[in-house]
């Protein structure tokens, strides 16, 4: 396993006339590891969701059996869009990227285009929506057909006030929703449906914001929920100190927590229960498993091992990816995955085989290359060992998703590349254990339309009206 990708070349063999991306409309930054699944593996298919031009939802799907493409299909329209399109990234939004899953009917289901909402859509009880003209809306979007990505609809059944929508589907049917209600000053809260995602339950808040003390800072936080070991939800989540005016972007410590789907009850890896929602006085004295002190710990990702133990994966300082785990009695002290000094923008994904074999797959910056490779490790973590990248390209402007879920060899994951040009058009790309899975080039290439749309409208022309301040970076 651990030699699987040495020696392989950094891309399959492409056919005649075809190209290593299945679209070329991924648009700002199409897809993260926090909203997530942003693929999903289903009856011999596929299915991935990303931001598209005007930030809208599209959705492609590849049958590898066949070994044929169909789309990019335009699934939802954005409210966080802005025509024609920005050339400017500050201009964009980027917190509506679409999370997605395929139901147990085969249904495929996408939640996009929210950052808070705001008072037009209603009140607000776990959080603070964003201000007039701001904050999009939380849009739930169900395929009309099983396993057909060409018709959508819209189910009018979960809060619209969600930013960074995440999916679990347990063994057992039940669809939990997780999102933060709200921009920074918000809870994090799940939705729980028992009918393949045709109805939700009211929101349930699991980490709560509140006024620390006097103020003027603010708790809250940035949460990875993940399918945990039989009906069980894991909980990786870090601190934000918010406070305005004057806003930081802190990220404190590393917490982790779990759901047990039977009751909704949550406890500590320790199984201390732990009442929601969770308070930062409680979180620090049950389920902080890593004190950072001043320094800067963001988001990551968790997954379990064969004994339903964690392994926590999260991004120190300027993005290095470091590692720990649980032992069944004690937290590891945290691992750099990738020790060669080459520590800025990393980001990506645990697949976790044993409580000692583990492999990273991740995104990084080498050398004015950026790449996408495995890191494995057989030891628990002391020492990681590099395979041979899957993905390499100059320059910049690489972004990558969380593992395809229920992914399998030729569909691992999904990475944007660079811009088209002066443009924020990105190539998207489906990675496999011997690289890209390609395309012919006539059916990936679909910007066309776009770039004639910005030729139109001429490079002094409006973008969408005039631009307000940022309530937040796209990452946060």
């Amino acid at each position: 396993m651990w030699g699987m990708a040495l020696g392989m070349a950094l891309g399959m063999a492409l056919g005649a006339g075809e190209v290593d991306y299945f679209a070329d409309n991924g648009f700002g930054k199409p897809l993260s590891t926090l909203q997530h699944p942003s693929g999903e593996h289903y009856r011999g298919t596929t299915y991935v969701a990303y931001q598209g031009p005007h930030e809208d939802a599209y959705v492609c799907a590849y049958n590898h059996r066949s070994k044929k493409w169909t789309g990019p299909i335009l699934a939802g329209v954005s409210p966080l869009g802005k025509s024609p399109d920005p050339i400017d990234n500050a201009e964009l939004d980027n917190h509506g990227k679409p999370a997605m899953m395929v139901d147990n009917a085969g249904y495929l289901h996408v939640v996009f285009g929210g950052h808070g909402g705001n008072a037009l859509l209603g009140s607000n009880a776990l959080g603070t929506p964003a201000g007039p003209g701001r904050g999009g809306k939380l849009i739930h979007l169900v395929s009309r057909q099983p396993e057909d990505i060409t018709a959508w609809q819209i189910l009018d059944n979960i809060a619209p006030f969600g930013t960074y929508p995440q999916f679990i589907q347990m063994e057992d049917g039940q669809i939990y929703l997780f999102y933060r209600h709200g921009t920074h000053q918000s809870d994090w809260v799940y939705q729980k449906s028992g009918d393949q995602g045709r109805s939700f339950a009211a929101p349930v808040s699991v980490l709560k914001h509140q006024l620390q003390g006097a103020g003027p800072v603010h708790d809250a936080w940035y949460a990875w929920f993940g399918k945990g070991l039989g009906n069980t939800i894991t909980a990786a989540y870090c601190y934000h100190p918010c406070s305005y005016p004057g806003h930081s972007k802190a990220r404190l410590n590393v917490y982790y927590m779990k759901l047990n789907g039977a009751d909704d009850t949550w406890e500590n890896a320790l199984g201390e229960p732990c009442a929601v929602p969770l308070t930062k006085e409680v979180a620090d004295q049950k389920t902080r498993i890593f004190d950072s002190g001043e320094a800067r710990c963001n988001h990551g990702t968790c997954r379990v091992d064969p004994e339903g133990h964690p392994h926590v994966l999260f991004r120190y300082q300027s993005g290095q990816a470091r590692y720990l785990r649980w032992t069944g009695r004690a937290w590891t002290d945290p691992v750099a995955v990738i020790s060669d000094g080459q520590a800025s923008g990393q980001d990506g994904d645990l697949q976790v085989e044993s409580s000692t074999r583990v492999r990273a797959l991740l995104m990084r910056t080498k050398g004015g290359q950026q790449e996408v490779g495995w890191w494995g490790t057989v030891d628990g973590g002391q020492r990681w060992v590099p395979e041979a990248p899957l993905f390499s390209r100059p320059g910049g402007g690489l972004d990558i998703g969380a593992l395809i879920e229920h992914g399998g060899p030729e569909g691992l994951v999904v990475v944007s590349e660079g811009r088209v040009a002066e443009h924020l058009y990105r190539k998207m790309v489906l990675l496999g254990e011997s690289g890209p899975v390609g395309r012919p080039a006539g059916e990936a290439s679909q910007i066309g339309p776009q770039l004639e749309l910005l030729r139109r409208a001429g490079a002094a022309a409006p973008r969408g009206g005039k631009k307000g301040p940022k309530a937040e970076t796209e990452e946060d």
